[in-house]
């Protein structure tokens, strides 16, 4: 049986459009505002891995030009060049003939190279420390299992603008590209533990990297994650966001440009 995650995020191609997929937002995706940006993001992820057969997604940039709303879109992919090992495929999401988003995305075939990587535990409680997620109205937060450090709660006043805890799929499905496209972008905006929104949530960009594009955690296992914004400056807010292994080796990571004008 297909996961929750594979059936919302389904695809169609349309006859006689090659590269154009028909897609329905999915209500169980609502956010705050509109439609939740990091699965729209996965969308897009789903028409490359559509059109560029054989590569795996690897970097996805995303800019969030308009809300989008439960219903209906198109999709349509468009492979910029496509080299050797490496492809650069645009993706872009459209709603009643406007852009929502549009993504540049790489993709690469598996191959051998110059590899390292240094874990580095994240600065998490246990798991059995950690408190779920109080989804309210906000129906995405039920569309994972995720767990929020206590000291980093939203609207909880702390100086730090940061969020963290642990996240991982709602069924035994494997981890993909299209997953952690949308997992960078599931926890609360750190802006919130600091100031009220929508000041710091509201998305401009985000850059995503996946580090293993390919991964199955166990029936115990977590994924650990934390987010911060560090800087934030004439009306933007920069927040850096990285997902590891229980071991601390890195899964992905993510830049987002978050807007914290307040006129």
């Amino acid at each position: 049986m297909r996961s929750d995650f594979d059936r919302t995020t389904a695809i169609t191609p349309i006859e006689g459009r090659p590269g154009t997929f028909a897609v329905e937002l999915d209500a169980g995706w609502s956010s705050l505002v509109g439609v939740h940006g990091g699965y729209m993001c996965a969308l897009a992820v789903r028409g490359v891995e559509s059109v560029v057969l054989g590569r795996f997604v690897r970097t996805v940039t995303t800019s969030f030009l308009r809300t989008g709303a439960v219903g209906a879109a198109e999709l349509s992919v468009r492979e910029v060049r496509h080299g050797r090992t490496m492809s650069t495929v645009v993706a872009d999401l459209v709603q009643d003939d406007r852009v929502l988003l549009t993504s540049r995305i790489t993709a690469v075939v598996p191959r051998a190279g110059v590899e390292w990587s240094t874990p580095a535990p994240l600065d998490v409680p246990p798991v059995e420390r950690c408190v779920p997620m109080d989804a309210g109205r906000v129906s995405h937060f039920n569309r994972v299992q995720g767990l929020l450090d206590p000291a980093s709660l939203p609207f909880s006043g702390g100086d730090r603008a940061m969020v963290r805890g642990y996240i991982r799929p709602l069924e035994g499905r494997r981890i993909d590209s299209a997953w952690l496209a949308m997992a960078t972008d599931w926890f609360p905006p750190p802006a919130f533990v600091r100031l009220e929104p929508p000041t710091g949530g509201v998305s401009i960009d985000l850059t995503t990297h996946v580090h293993q594009p390919e991964l199955l955690l166990g029936d115990d296992d977590w994924l650990c994650a934390s987010f911060e914004i560090r800087t934030s400056a004439n009306g933007l807010a920069v927040e850096h966001g990285v997902i590891t292994a229980g071991d601390g080796t890195p899964v992905a990571e993510s830049f987002q440009t978050r807007l914290t004008a307040q006129d």
